[in-house]
This record gives C-alpha cells, sequence and structure tokens, in this order.
C-alpha cells in the first residue's frame, strides 16, 4: 500500500499488481492496453502506473522511483503516447531519474507522437543502457524476455 500512497502524492494512478514487468504509461486506455499486450506475449504486468496526459519531469521521476523500488520488478516498459504528453519530457524524466537513482532493472522505451525525435534524442544521447523500441509489441515482447 505504501507504493500507491507515495503515487498519490504526486497525482500519479498506480496499483500494485502480481507480475514482473513494470509499465509507466499515459493513458488509461493505453495502460489497459499495455497490460493486455504484455499478457499476450507471455509475460505479466507488475503495476497500473498511468502519469497522465500533463505529466511533469518530477512526477516522472517519482513514477521511475516507486517502480523501481519495487522488488517484483525485473523490467521496466515505458510506453507513452506524445497526444497530450510531450515525448521529450517523458524522455527528460527518465533520463533524470535514472541518473539520479541509477538503473537497477532492463528498461524498454516506446515513445510516439508529440516531440518523439527530441524524446528519442535524449534517450539515445543519454549514455544510458535503454532499448527503444517504437513498435508497441515490439517494446512489450522485448520487455516480457527482459524480465525473464
Amino acid at each position: 500500500m505504501g507504493q500507491e500512497v507515495e503515487a498519490s502524492n504526486f497525482d500519479l494512478n498506480y496499483i500494485k499488481l502480481d507480475g514482473n514487468v513494470a509499465c509507466m504509461v499515459n493513458g488509461a486506455g493505453l495502460a489497459m492496453a499495455t497490460m493486455d499486450l504484455l499478457q499476450l506475449c507471455g509475460g505479466s504486468p507488475a503495476n497500473f502506473l498511468d502519469v497522465g496526459g500533463d505529466a511533469s519531469t518530477g512526477q516522472v521521476i517519482a513514477a521511475f522511483k516507486i517502480i523501481q523500488s519495487d522488488p517484483d520488478v525485473k523490467s521496466v516498459l515505458v510506453n507513452i503516447f506524445g497526444g497530450i504528453m510531450r515525448c521529450d519530457v517523458i524522455a527528460e524524466g527518465v533520463v533524470t531519474a535514472v541518473k539520479e537513482i541509477g538503473l537497477t532493472k532492463p528498461l524498454v522505451i516506446r515513445l510516439v507522437g508529440t516531440n518523439v525525435e527530441r524524446g528519442m534524442e535524449i534517450i539515445r544521447t543519454s549514455g544510458l543502457p535503454v532499448h527503444a523500441n517504437a513498435d508497441f509489441a515490439g517494446a512489450a515482447q522485448l520487455a516480457v524476455d527482459l524480465a525473464a
């Protein structure tokens, strides 16, 4: 219950689940589709985490800290559709969080939409061992494989 309380302190929608692939997604519909696809790929979601459409870099950092603190998580999938949420903000938040707290689990990131080129450039030039994959199914399968 501590992770849910921590998430609510940052206006994040978070529910702990029994799986081992953490999800950071924007929008409840995309979160549900991501969790379903993880199941179809042979994995199991560790959480429901919706950062919403207007998340700040600080909220992304908080979300990442919550995910990484879960001992059941074996890999992390960040799946962002930048309709309202800008991909560069998510990328900056993820890079800042990883530099601040370290990367203890394999990280797969899928960015599509607003400022996706800038977001992917931030990820590419960060020097961090992040697996970027623009394909939804490919990203989900990679996250499941890395959790095995």
